[in-house]
């Protein structure tokens, strides 16, 4: 079933003995039994979603830990000053934020340094780390969502007399003892997979743990507070939403009362819990917009700043911030017209001189979601090129990104399974394209774009759905995602284009019942103009917008596409 967007769509096959069985084992709806089956519940997490299981205390042992804490212990004890070296994403600024409230507590002697995306790059190198040690005597240096792969840099810290920390989640290239230094990170050798998918704020977060088990302090932490971090830095960072994740983000968002934290609450005005939803499509798109047009320690002044009127002049600017990456992300995304016929069997691949290099992982994003493609958007960067990806489930990038810098076709680069960016010389973009496409055909070679929906509903389903079951999937994310239906014989009565990029509808149905229905960033592409211009009845693929679930609004359906 071919779609405007070019994705074969077919209904997610569960056979029929196992929705009845978990619909009696659990005394929940069809649909909701069917939806669990789709994203391949466990029986522990069916119960725990729907009985709402209270989840005991969530932590995590890590070997390296102990060696990590003896170096904070003598910075303390002996009044040494620490570095913390962050990144300008949301899970960069909080974990960062963690070690900072933390070690101010505990009266610490530490700065924190947020490196621009743009002039700075990702993570560190030689040249930035001679200048900032320059600046002060610092003793340790700890690097947070970065450095994993930055052996030449702890190199040249060690042989300046310091040692390192290093928390991070990244893929490990290479793997190096270090004399001074530790590395905190679950993708090292030999350690459990169950921990592969924990954020660098996670990391953060249970190191903090162990270090006030260790100094046994009398100090007081909001542990709640920091666990709330975790758990935004886990949605905004794509991470899986089940199992672990799954727990950090329940109880970090359950909680910890946004009341109490006034850099937050005057960003996001919501008289209620967050939801995952809130932070993904919110909170999330706001902090990371700075970074992405030249103001990347601007989110981190916000989460520090203990003074009213300067919070208020801060939040302003990010909201302005974050309206203006808007309307130059659309502009760009215009740019990059995608012609399917031309990218059969390759990997979405958009070199464009001289756009907004904070853009390019955004707008790759954009184009997985709608084409289910990995998506690599590149341009200039100085005499180099620089890249930025997205990409869909079994494609590793982390990985590829590996095999690219061992056969040197990139410079450096970096990442997790879903999302990284890269340098690479000039002359070797065409070699670093080819590569892609050989790994992505061998394993998706003459494959049709597929993806699946859970089953065919109407308006009144899924308003009752909604209503009453939708609850239990959340929190929605990476690897949960809002389940996709499929409503037939939509007639669209009324068109309304707001802020030129998303387009509102008033549509009915063959019972004659209306809804509402929206599609977002859908101006200039193919399915808003498929929808612009609909005079007949439509099949719509659509998912629930669950922000009526929380507040007294209208129900209304997420149009994600539109069969041909």
């Amino acid at each position: 079933m071919k779609s405007i967007n070019g994705i074969n769509w077919q209904i997610n096959s569960i056979p029929e003995r196992l929705i009845l069985k978990n619909q009696q084992n659990f005394n929940i709806s069809y649909l909701l039994s069917k939806v669990f089956l789709d994203n391949k519940y466990t029986d522990e997490e069916i119960h725990n979603s729907i009985y709402k299981t209270p989840i005991q205390e969530i932590n995590y042992q890590n070997h390296d830990f102990e060696n990590a804490a003896n170096l904070v212990t003598d910075c303390l004890i002996n009044k040494k000053k620490i570095l913390i070296f962050g990144d300008y994403d949301v899970d960069g600024y909080s974990s960062t934020y963690l070690l900072y409230d933390y070690f101010i507590t505990h009266k610490l002697n530490c700065d924190y340094f947020i490196p621009d995306r743009l002039s700075d790059g990702y993570g560190p190198n030689v040249s930035l780390l001679r200048k900032l040690i320059s600046k002060s005597n610092y003793d340790l240096v700890i690097f947070v969502d970065c450095g994993s792969n930055s052996i030449d840099e702890i190199t040249y810290l060690e042989n300046c007399g310091l040692k390192c920390i290093v928390i991070d989640h990244h893929q490990i290239y290479k793997h190096k003892f270090f004399n001074k230094s530790v590395i905190i990170n679950p993708l090292k050798k030999n350690l459990p997979k169950k921990y592969n998918t924990l954020c660098a704020t996670s990391l953060t977060y249970f190191f903090i743990k162990y270090l006030v088990k260790k100094l046994n302090s009398k100090k007081k932490i909001d542990i709640n507070k920091y666990l709330f971090f975790s758990a935004i830095a886990t949605i905004c960072d794509q991470m899986p939403l089940r199992d672990y994740n799954k727990k950090i983000v329940i109880k970090g968002l359950r909680n910890f009362d946004l009341n109490k934290f006034y850099n937050f609450k005057k960003l996001i005005k919501i008289n209620r819990k967050l939801t995952s939803t809130d932070i993904s499509f919110i909170l999330g798109p706001i902090m990371n917009s700075a970074s992405r047009i030249g103001y990347s320690d601007l989110p981190f002044k916000l989460l520090i700043e203990k003074k009213g009127n300067v919070m208020d002049k801060i939040i302003s600017r990010l909201i302005n911030l974050n309206e203006k990456r808007k309307k130059i992300q659309s502009k760009t995304i215009n740019l990059l017209k995608i012609n399917l016929d031309e990218i059969k069997n390759q990997v979405i691949f958009k070199y464009v001189e001289n756009i907004n290099e904070g853009l390019l992982g955004i707008i790759a994003s954009n184009f997985v979601e709608i084409y289910n493609r990995p998506s690599f958007i590149l341009t200039n960067s100085g005499d180099f090129i620089k890249c930025s990806s997205r990409s869909i489930k079994d494609f590793d990038i982390g990985y590829i990104f590996y095999l690219a810098f061992k056969k040197k076709i990139i410079i450096n680069g970096g990442g997790h399974s879903m999302a990284g960016g890269c340098i690479l010389k000039k002359n070797k973009l065409n070699e670093f394209k080819r590569f892609l496409n050989l790994n992505y055909n061998r394993k998706f070679y003459n494959t049709i774009d597929t993806k699946y929906y859970t089953s065919i509903q109407n308006f009144e389903s899924l308003l009752t759905f909604a209503k009453e079951d939708f609850q239990n999937l959340e929190p929605l994310g990476n690897d949960n995602g809002s389940p996709f239906f499929l409503v037939k014989n939509n007639k669209i009565i009324k068109l309304k284009v707001i802020n030129c990029t998303h387009l509102q509808f008033i549509l009915k149905n063959k019972n004659n019942k209306s809804y509402k229905g929206m599609a977002f960033n859908a101006v200039g592409r193919k399915l808003g103009e498929c929808l612009m211009n609909c005079k007949k009845e439509i099949d719509l693929i659509v998912q629930i917008n669950n922000n009526i679930i929380h507040k007294n609004s209208d129900f209304n359906l997420i149009i994600k596409d539109a069969i041909v």
